[in-house]
C-alpha cells in the first residue's frame, strides 16, 4: 500500500527527518519545483504558512516570518529579519541590506524554510527564520547533461525566455573520485508596467535580464575525506525597472515618474568546504567569500510633491540614487557526532568580517545638471592653471563655500552621503540532543557571540547644512559593540509512531547599526540603532493517520520582540531606522498532507495566522504611534490548498498535474498609516508530461498562475497630496517549459 514519502532536511546541519525536528520547517524538493516550472522563490513562500513575501523587482524581496517585520518598503536597506543562506553561507549583510538572492529552481537539490529564530546555529542573520537553498552536488562517478527552456507570458506584458544548461563530468572517469558540475542560466524578466506619461509612452518598460553561473568541484579521495569548491554568480540589469502603478486596482501603468529607473545588481559566492569523518565524529570546515554590488535610481518627485503635472519637464525630476557594494568573509568550523543513538552533539566556532560601502544622493535633476557643469568647469580650470599661485588663491576663495571643491555636485545637492562601515561577528556555539528511551528527546544549545559595527557616513549638501549648523561636509561616524547569548531548549515526547508533541524556547538577534542619513533631533532620527532580538516559544503537534496516508501538524507560537526595529521615513521621504521598544506576535500554523483513496491524488492544506503588534507607545518622527499598532508587512492570516495528481510510473507517458489556491491576508503598509495591502487570492494550475523511455527523457510543463487575473496591491509608496503609488501583484501568467536529461 502506498504511503506518504518521508522528507529529510539538513536544517540542523545534519540529515534529519523533517517531522522529527522540534521546530516548524517546510521543505520543497528542487525537482518538484522544476516540474511546476517555478522560477521565483515567491511562488514557494506563498505556499508556506506563517510566511509572506513581496518583490517589487528582482533583488528587492521582502520576506516576513511569523509577523516579525522591519517594514514593507522595497527600498529599505536595513538587514532583513530572515536569513538567506546558500548551504551554510549567509547571504545577508549584517549592516546594510543589498541584494536578496532569488535562485532559479533549476538544478536545486531543495529549498528549506525554517520558521522562528535560528540564532543558535545560524547567528545574527536569522532573527525570525531562515530561507535556505541547497545546491545539487557534483557526482564524481557519472556523466549528466540537463537543459531547459522556459517561456513566460504575462497578460498585457512582454514574453520572456529563460534557458539553463548543467553538465556533470566525472573527471577521472566513471567510478572515479573527482567530479565537476557546471551550470548556466540565462534569464529574461518580462515587462508588465506601461509608462503612459505624455511624450514618454512605452509599454512593458520594466523588462530585465540576468545570468546565473554555478560551478562545483568535488573530490572524495577516501570514504572519510571530501573537499568541495563551489562558485555561484548572478546578475540583473534593467534600463528602467519602473514598478509603480497609479491606481490601487490597476491597470499596471503610471505617469508618476519623469525619469527612467535604471537598476543593476550582482552577487557572487565562493565556498570551500572540507569534511573528514572518523568512526564517531565528523569535522567540517566551511570558508566563504561573498560579493555584492548594486546601483538603483528612482524619481522621488511623486513621493515628495505628488503626481507630476503633464507639462512638467524632466529637469524637475528628483532622482534618488543608491550605489553600494559589500564583501564578506565567513569561516565556520564545527565538530559533530556520528552514529550515536543516545546522544548527539555539535560544537563550533564562527567568524564574520563584512565591509560595506553605501552611497546615496538625492537632488533635483536641474541641480544635478548645473552642478555637473560647474564641477567640470572648475576641474578644467584647475587643470589648465596647473600648480600655480592662482590655483592656490582659488582654493582659498572656494573652500568656505565648498570645502570639498572637487565634489561641488554633492555640495549643491539636497543630500549626499557616503557610508563606509565594517561589521564583525565572533561566536562559539553548540547543540546537543539526548534520546531518553524511545519516547522522550531533550535538546539544548546556545550561541555566545560578540558583534561590532565601526564606521558610518560623511554627509554633504543642503540637509546636512540644515541640521549641522550650516557646516558641510559633516562626519556622522560611530562604532557599536554588542555581545550576548542565544540559548535554545526543546523537549519532544512521542506517544507512539503516529503522535508526538514538542515544546521549544529559543532566542534570535540581528545586528544593530549606524544610521545611513544624518541624525536629526527635530525629526527624532537617531544616529544609531540597537540590535533587536526575539524570544520564541512554541508548541507543536505532529500526527499521522490512516497507516501513514494522512499527516496533520499544528504549531502554536508566541514571540516577545524586544527593541523592535522598523523602517520609517523622514521629511525628505528617505528611509531611516529606529528601535520602537517592544512588540509581540501570536499565531498558529497548520499543515495537512493526505494521500487520498483516489490513486495518485495528494491533497495539501496549509494555514497560518499571526497577530503582530507593538506593546508600547513610541514616536515615529513627529507622530505618536500607539501601543497595539500592527507591525508593517505582517499578514493577519494566509492559507493555501493544493490538489496534485501523479500518474503511474508504468505509463508510457508520465503525467502529473496540480491545481491550487493561495490567499494572503490584509497587511498594513507602514507604522504610521491605516493603509493596507495584500488581501487577495490566486488560483494556479499546471501539468507536466514526460517520456522516460525516450533518449533525453523529454518533459513538457505547462502552467497558469493567477488564473482569474486577480489584481491587488502588494506594496504602497505614500505620495504627497494623497497621490499614493502602488506595487501590484503579477497578472495572469502562462508558462511553458521544455526540459531534457541525458546520463
Amino acid at each position: 500500500m502506498s504511503v506518504l514519502e518521508e522528507v529529510f532536511v539538513t536544517a540542523t546541519k545534519r540529515d534529519k527527518s523533517l517531522r522529527d525536528l522540534p521546530a516548524s520547517v517546510s521543505a520543497f524538493d528542487g525537482g518538484d519545483l522544476e516540474e511546476k516550472a517555478i522560477l521565483s522563490i515567491n511562488e514557494v513562500l506563498e505556499q508556506t504558512p506563517g510566511v509572506t513575501a513581496n518583490a517589487a523587482r528582482p533583488g528587492d524581496q521582502r520576506i516576513v516570518m511569523r509577523g516579525i517585520s522591519t517594514g514593507s518598503s522595497f527600498s529599505s536597506v536595513v538587514p532583513q529579519p530572515v536569513g538567506i543562506f546558500i548551504g551554510d553561507t549567509a547571504l545577508n549583510e549584517p549592516y546594510a541590506a543589498s541584494v536578496t538572492p532569488d535562485l532559479s529552481a533549476f538544478d536545486l537539490a531543495s529549498v528549506e524554510i525554517l520558521k522562528g529564530p535560528q540564532g543558535t546555529l545560524f547567528g545574527g542573520a536569522a532573527l525570525s527564520g531562515v530561507l535556505r537553498y541547497k545546491l545539487n552536488a557534483p557526482s564524481p562517478d557519472q556523466w549528466e547533461l540537463r537543459y531547459f527552456a522556459q517561456n513566460v507570458r504575462p497578460d498585457d506584458g512582454s514574453d520572456a525566455l529563460t534557458q539553463g544548461l548543467v553538465v556533470n563530468v566525472p573527471i577521472l572517469g566513471e567510478g572515479g573520485d573527482l567530479g565537476l558540475r557546471v551550470g548556466m542560466i540565462r534569464r529574461e524578466y518580462p515587462g508588465i508596467i506601461d509608462n503612459v506619461r505624455s511624450g514618454q509612452e512605452q509599454k512593458n518598460v520594466n523588462e530585465g535580464e540576468g545570468d546565473q553561473v554555478r560551478a562545483a568541484l568535488l573530490w572524495q579521495p577516501s570514504d572519510a575525506l571530501q573537499m568541495k569548491l563551489s562558485y555561484l554568480e548572478q546578475d540583473y540589469d534593467a534600463d528602467n525597472s519602473l514598478f509603480i502603478s497609479d491606481n490601487r486596482g490597476g491597470p499596471r501603468q503610471t505617469k508618476g515618474s519623469l525619469l527612467p529607473w535604471p537598476s543593476q545588481h550582482r552577487f557572487g559566492l565562493y565556498n570551500f568546504e572540507v569534511q573528514y569523518d572518523w568512526e564517531d565524529m565528523s569535522l567540517v570546515s566551511s570558508s566563504s567569500r561573498t560579493e555584492k554590488e548594486r546601483m538603483s535610481i528612482i524619481d522621488s518627485y511623486g513621493a515628495l510633491l505628488g503626481m507630476p503635472p503633464d507639462s512638467a519637464p524632466d529637469a524637475l525630476a528628483i532622482p534618488y540614487k543608491t550605489d553600494q557594494e559589500s564583501t564578506s568573509f565567513q569561516q565556520e568550523i564545527r565538530l559533530q557526532s556520528l552514529n550515536n543513538a543516545d546522544f548527539e552533539w555539535l560544537v563550533g566556532v564562527y567568524y564574520l568580517r563584512s565591509p560595506i560601502r553605501y552611497d546615496l544622493k538625492l537632488n533635483l535633476q536641474a541641480l544635478n545638471l548645473s552642478s555637473w557643469v560647474l564641477n567640470n568647469t572648475l576641474q578644467n580650470l584647475f587643470d589648465a592653471l596647473g600648480d600655480s599661485s592662482i590655483t592656490a588663491l582659488l582654493d582659498q576663495l572656494l573652500d568656505p563655500l565648498f570645502p570639498a571643491n572637487n565634489n561641488v555636485d554633492c555640495e549643491l545637492a539636497v543630500l549626499c552621503a557616503e557610508t563606509k562601515a565594517l561589521a564583525k561577528e565572533k561566536a562559539v556555539f553548540f547543540d546537543t540532543t539526548w534520546y531518553l528511551g524511545s519516547r522522550l528527546e531533550l535538546s539544548a544549545g546556545a550561541r555566545i557571540y560578540e558583534t561590532s559595527v565601526d564606521g558610518g557616513f560623511v554627509g554633504e549638501g543642503l540637509v546636512v547644512r540644515l541640521i549641522n549648523n550650516g557646516v558641510s561636509p559633516a562626519d556622522f561616524r560611530a562604532d557599536i559593540t554588542e555581545d550576548g547569548i542565544n540559548p535554545k531548549v526543546s523537549a519532544t515526547y512521542r506517544f507512539n509512531d503516529d503522535i508526538s508533541f514538542y515544546v521549544l524556547a529559543n532566542k534570535g538577534f540581528r545586528f544593530g547599526g549606524i544610521q545611513n542619513i544624518p541624525a536629526d533631533e527635530l525629526q527624532n532620527v537617531p544616529g544609531t540603532y540597537k540590535s533587536d532580538y526575539i524570544w520564541n516559544y512554541e508548541f507543536g503537534m505532529r500526527t499521522s493517520w490512516l497507516d501513514n496516508r494522512l499527516e496533520l501538524d499544528v504549531t502554536a507560537f508566541h514571540i516577545d520582540y524586544n527593541d523592535a526595529l522598523v523602517t520609517l521615513k523622514n521629511a525628505y521621504s528617505i528611509n531611516y531606522y529606529d528601535n520602537v521598544g517592544s512588540a509581540e506576535s501570536d499565531g498558529v500554523e497548520a499543515n495537512m498532507r493526505w494521500l487520498t483513496p483516489i490513486p495518485g491524488v495528494v491533497m495539501t492544506l496549509n494555514w497560518g495566522t499571526a497577530n503582530a503588534h507593538t506593546k508600547e507607545d513610541f514616536m515615529a518622527g513627529q507622530d505618536l504611534v500607539a501601543s497595539g499598532t500592527p507591525l508593517p508587512g505582517s499578514a493577519d492570516y494566509q492559507y493555501s490548498a493544493n490538489l496534485a495528481f501523479f500518474g503511474s510510473p508504468d505509463w508510457l507517458v508520465n503525467v502529473s498535474a496540480y491545481v491550487g489556491y493561495n490567499y494572503v491576508g490584509k497587511t498594513y503598509s507602514d507604522m504610521k498609516s491605516n493603509e493596507t495591502i495584500n488581501d487577495y487570492g490566486t488560483y494556479n494550475l499546471g501539468m507536466n508530461m514526460s517520456i522516460p523511455s525516450v533518449s533525453g527523457r523529454p518533459s513538457l510543463a505547462l502552467s497558469v498562475t493567477n488564473l482569474t487575473d486577480e489584481t491587488a496591491e502588494v506594496g504602497l509608496i505614500p505620495g504627497a497630496s494623497g497621490n499614493d503609488f502602488y506595487v501590484l501583484n503579477s497578472p495572469r501568467t502562462l508558462t511553458a517549459r521544455l526540459s531534457l536529461e541525458f546520463d
